[in-house]
């Protein structure tokens, strides 16, 4: 097989299975956790909802670039070939190395909400072997033998081939989507209070600080609609379709998280109702409303949720490490497609393998490493904006410059939350102790591929054939 044969991924990606792809990635068991936990208590139902607008608003500016880019590298990789074509190597290898490891600790992460949501389903039997605690956290030997069999079971889906994972995402999707939608007629004709909404933000703050308290979680809410780019290559449609996928798996993600919010607070005067339920609100809130019955209903949109997510970063995650292998920024190994599927399968065994070992270390251990996906997100964000931005002044594109711009500065609001101390997403110090093995990791990467890194040109010459031969159509 030839070097252009053994780097070129299979186009059978459908416009249907990219959507499902973003919107499965920000659709997970935070949808159906925050409620309860944050978003009710941080800025009442109404300051929430209107919260997770303006989120979702900003992230639909940044999406313009991610738009823009992707017409002219219709390439796997993302943000990382963009920061490559607008500001060089050193930058592409930051921007993609932070944007690696939101992909990846998000794995691990639903793998084990899965674990919790079979705990919901069948309560006692997956809690019968206690191991061991990791910060007050124990880990029990079922739910550890769940989690461990959800990251095999996704992995092998896409070892077997872009169009497989395409179809396993738009299904569980519309399954996701399907049940919550379900959830809500339900609840609306079982009829419902109104004046269980009040007090509409939360009381012990201004109305302008309850909505910037839920905005401030836009990356974390909304990541994985890059998704999208990162699949550009492996599109079998025109790339003019993307804008509308873009914004619409936004817009989608806002409102379920919208539905699944006004549903926890809209059963009972939510105050009380949140702290009197306080290990699971919106379960407690729909079992109440419609039964148990909700409540599977509840369990399988949860786990559409959380299996689609996996299943989106395992997909983004190989594409970028293959992208990056392309460039000659990590071993040639992540480049090595499967003769039969053309998918990166040592990229996604790696993810595998990594993702395999994080349920150990326990739940909480892997929020601190999660708590960094949204300075990683961020990271891609503001590159991927600044480099739409250069090329757009370079063309004389006056309305891409203002789009990118815009995109530019809600990306530093974003980073600004998480890194300004006293600002609302401020990272936990262990998340920072993560972050910083992340940042010597790939330092320690970027030395020993430094002068191959540097001299290779194989990513441009990708990105030129690639251009040259693309459906314009």
């Amino acid at each position: 097989m030839s070097q252009s044969e053994e780097t070129q991924l299979e186009k059978s990606m459908s416009p249907l299975s990219v959507w499902g792809l973003a919107l499965g990635a920000m659709i997970g068991w935070g949808c159906f956790v925050m409620p309860g936990d944050t978003l009710l208590p941080e800025a009442g139902p109404i300051g929430a909802s209107i919260g997770l607008i303006l989120g979702a608003l900003l992230v639909v500016v940044i999406s313009f670039s991610y738009n823009y880019l992707i017409s002219k590298f219709p390439v796997a990789g993302g943000g990382f070939v963009y920061a490559d074509a607008a500001f060089g190597k050193t930058h592409a290898f930051i921007c993609g190395w932070f944007i690696a490891i939101a992909y990846w600790a998000l794995i691990p992460m639903n793998a084990t909400a899965v674990g919790l949501v079979a705990r919901y389903i069948f309560p006692g039997p997956l809690q019968q072997l206690p191991l061991y605690d990791i910060a007050g956290w124990t880990v029990y030997g079922g739910e550890l033998l769940v989690d461990l069999a959800a990251i095999v079971i996704i992995g092998f889906i896409n070892l077997r081939g872009a169009e497989a994972a395409g179809w396993f995402q738009t299904a569980v999707a519309m399954g996701l989507v399907g049940a919550i939608l379900v959830i809500l007629s339900c609840i609306l004709i079982h009829g419902v209070d109104l004046s269980n909404l009040k007090p509409y933000f939360a009381p012990e703050k201004s109305i302008f600080a309850s909505i910037f308290a839920v905005t401030a979680l836009a990356p974390w809410a909304y990541v994985g609609f890059d998704c999208i780019p990162q699949a550009a290559e492996e599109y079998a449609f025109s790339n003019k379709k993307t804008k509308a996928l873009l914004i619409s798996s936004v817009s989608v993600a806002a409102l379920m998280y919208m539905i699944m919010n006004i549903a926890t607070a809209i059963v009972a005067p939510w105050q009380d109702f949140i702290v009197d339920n306080k290990n699971w609100a919106t379960g407690a809130a729909v079992e109440t409303l419609i039964g148990y019955f909700g409540l599977i209903l509840l369990a399988i949109a949860m786990l559409c949720g959380i299996v689609s997510g996996m299943n989106a970063f395992y997909l983004s995650g190989s594409r970028l490490l293959y992208s990056m292998a392309i460039a000659d920024a990590l071993p040639k190994a992540f480049t090595k497609l499967d003769p039969k599927t053309h998918v990166p399968k040592n990229a996604i065994l790696f993810l595998l393998v990594l993702s395999f070992i994080a349920p150990f270390f326990g739940r909480q251990v892997l929020s601190w490493l999660v708590d960094m996906t949204s300075v990683g997100a961020g990271m891609g964000f503001t590159y991927t904006s600044a480099s739409a931005l250069a090329m757009a002044r370079r063309e004389g594109n006056g309305k891409q410059c203002f789009w990118s711009g815009l995109g530019v500065l809600c990306s530093l609001f974003f980073i600004g939350l998480l890194i300004i101390p006293g600002m609302p997403g401020f990272l936990a110090p262990q998340a920072w102790i993560f972050l910083v093995v992340w940042l010597v990791i790939g330092a320690i990467f970027f030395a020993s591929k430094y002068k191959t890194y540097y001299a290779s040109t194989a990513l441009q010459e990708k990105v030129a054939k690639a251009s040259f031969g693309m459906d314009d159509k």
